[in-house]
């Protein structure tokens, strides 16, 4: 019997996430380094929505993750591949002169997976182990 190795649904949506992100217009061939804001919440662009929407991209990523992973782990690997994913989404706003790639938008990705992660952990029974 040949297995077939399959990806977990979590990585699914790294996809998802990186498309989104990507902009649609204002494409240059140069990185734009001076419109980066490494420090979360000074960017004077950074509105409510916009970290909203960050937020609820984020939380089917958390959920997914979650879903099959033990507590010790969970949290710390949440962080981990959701600042990666976020990262690597924002990386790709550095070629437009439309969009500002900001720590803010890693942040509020991270606050979402976190909170998909916990939602995840919340809707499954305290009896029931993790598959």
């Amino acid at each position: 019997m040949v297995r077939r190795w399959r990806l977990p649904v979590w990585v699914w949506w790294i996809p998802v996430v990186v498309g989104l992100s990507l902009p649609v217009f204002g494409f240059t061939p140069h990185p734009q380094w001076q419109r980066v804001h490494l420090v979360p919440f000074t960017d004077p662009d950074d509105k409510p929505r916009d970290e909203l929407v960050n937020i609820a991209m984020y939380v089917p990523f958390g959920y997914l993750y979650a879903r099959r992973r033990r507590m010790p782990q969970l949290l710390l690997g949440v962080v981990l591949w959701s600042a990666v994913v976020s990262v690597g989404a924002e990386a790709t706003q550095l070629f437009s002169i439309e969009r500002n790639p900001s720590a803010t938008d890693v942040s509020m990705g991270v606050v979402g997976s976190v909170a998909g992660a916990l939602l995840a952990r919340w809707r499954r029974a305290p009896f029931e182990p993790p598959r």
